[in-house]
């Protein structure tokens, strides 16, 4: 395995420009993950690394090698692409063991990498099957075998779940999660799926118009986003964001005059920018008096909890998510109250104002 390194990488098709001079690292044998949202630039930005564009400037190594000016087939990668790309007329074994075979390798070694990555992804008996044998999970499970096979220096998965229905989704990624744990790999895996991105990363790299937005382990993103972007995009149902002026160091005033207490102090130098608040669902409560007053619009009754949609009097809605046995109905009056610790503020241009959560 290898670490990878981008430094300042472009990438520009015509007048556009896909990437914007992204520094990065990725760790040897982490679990990396770009999210964003479509054309943000993270499948260019993987196909960069995989060698299959060429970068209009920048440098990309693997480990300690220059290998911006390289040709695919010399970076020592794998790639599992949103489509199976299986061979039709080809067995399950056969499609694993192809690039092996063409490679020249002997038969008895192909045959024991084949039967090596069978038995790690659970394909054991269906080795004999061809594709349209096989389930979509199934396929793309083929699909990573032919990767493992080849024992490459890194995984790249360009959206590898994103043509399985919700079901297997979530089975195939607990498959993928469990995959890294034994294989010890470094891998670089795309998505739009803010779930799979949470759920599976070391680090998420989130990105934005080519340019990437902030860098760390998920929960720190999740509970300290650099900006609003960040904030709304990961997260589900994502971020209430409500219009918001500075009442003091530690408070804020909302339409309808309504006030809302935050324990993170806003930065000296922003507490005149202050635009917007911004809380997560699950930190909002219901109250049996006082609070921000509104009516129940939606209830998702979900099994584990009840998401309420609550339009505000004073304008504005706002997201809740309720125990699974809150009895609220559309046309109820509720009052909210925000959890003061887990406030989040941000000025004008989308930048967060307040500092790490205090204890």
């Amino acid at each position: 395995m290898a670490s990878i390194r981008l430094e300042s990488l472009r990438k520009s098709f015509g007048a556009a420009e896909a990437v914007c001079g992204v520094d990065l690292e990725i760790r040897d044998r982490e679990m990396m993950v770009l999210v964003g949202p479509s054309g943000c630039g993270k499948s260019t930005l993987l196909r960069l690394i995989a060698g299959l564009e060429e970068a209009s400037s920048g440098r990309i190594f693997i480990g300690d090698e220059d290998v911006t000016a390289r040709p695919a087939a010399e970076r020592g990668l794998s790639m599992v692409f949103q489509s199976y790309a299986l061979y039709p007329h080809k067995t399950a074994g056969e499609n694993m063991g192809f690039a092996l075979k063409v490679a020249g390798r002997p038969a008895a070694e192909v045959a024991g990498r084949v039967a090596e990555a069978a038995e790690i992804l659970g394909l054991n008996g269906l080795l004999a099957r061809k594709p349209k044998e096989l389930s979509g999970g199934q396929r793309q499970r083929v699909a990573i075998g032919r990767a493992i096979v080849r024992e490459p220096r890194a995984f790249l998965f360009d959206e590898p779940l994103s043509n399985l229905d919700a079901a297997l989704r979530a089975q195939t990624r607990v498959e993928i999660a469990r995959l890294r744990r034994r294989l010890a790999a470094t891998m670089v895996y795309v998505t739009h799926d803010q779930v799979e991105a949470m759920t599976l990363a070391d680090r998420i790299a989130v990105l934005s118009g080519g340019k990437m937005e902030q860098l760390g382990p998920p929960l720190e993103l999740y509970e300290n986003p650099a900006n609003l972007f960040v904030a709304t995009f990961l997260g589900s149902p994502q971020m209430n964001i409500l219009p918001c002026a500075a009442a003091g160091e530690k408070r804020v005033k909302l339409a309808g005059g309504f006030e809302a207490e935050t324990a993170r102090a806003i930065a000296a130098d922003g507490i005149q920018n202050v635009a917007r608040l911004g809380v997560r669902p699950e930190h909002v409560g219901l109250a049996d008096s006082g609070g921000i007053p509104g009516a129940v619009m939606v209830a998702e009754r979900l099994g584990a909890d009840t998401f309420l949609h609550v339009d505000l009097e004073s304008g504005g809605s706002v997201a809740v998510r309720a125990p699974a046995d809150c009895s609220a109905n559309p046309g109820d009056l509720a009052r909210l109250r925000f959890a003061p610790e887990r406030l989040h503020l941000f000025d004008d241009n989308g930048k967060t104002l307040t500092r790490n959560r205090t204890e």
